[in-house]
């Protein structure tokens, strides 16, 4: 009976030396640990290869805006974004895509999506700068 290898409790697949460049820019070889074939786009994440690769989708994926109804969670529909030249016509389309699906209405459960749009985490204020403190000061300490 074999043992589990390493990769198959931490999913991280470490490829062999032998490495293959593949015709769509990617990079094959087989596991180090498990011998199955695995792939690579920057030679640092490797995913086993032949299957659907969510990650890589999620990476290679277009802009687009999705209307999304909360209370069935349920996407109505998904627009590209592509065709948009900047930001403002961007937000212009949101507008437009509001009014033809009535989210301006009130008790409307619909809202938009946009994949582009990245949250921003809280700004934390700097610490106190404490090189201005005397050496023997309880500030320095």
């Amino acid at each position: 009976m074999e043992a589990l290898t390493q990769c198959w409790f931490t999913r991280v697949h470490q490829p062999e030396r032998k490495r293959h460049r593949e015709p769509d820019g990617s990079v094959s070889s087989l596991c180090r640990h498990c011998h199955r074939p695995i792939t690579s786009w920057n030679r640092l994440n490797w995913f086993l290869a032949g299957g659907f690769n969510v990650t890589r989708l999620a990476e290679s994926a277009a802009r687009f805006i999705t209307v999304l109804d909360r209370e069935d969670d349920y996407i109505v529909a998904r627009y590209p974004v592509a065709h948009l030249p900047d930001e403002a016509a961007v937000d212009a389309f949101k507008l437009q895509l509001r009014e033809e699906h009535g989210m301006n209405e009130p008790g409307s459960s619909l809202v938009l999506v946009d994949s582009g749009r990245k949250k921003r985490g809280r700004k934390v204020s700097p610490p106190a700068d404490v090189s201005d403190a005397e050496p023997d000061s309880p500030q320095s300490a």
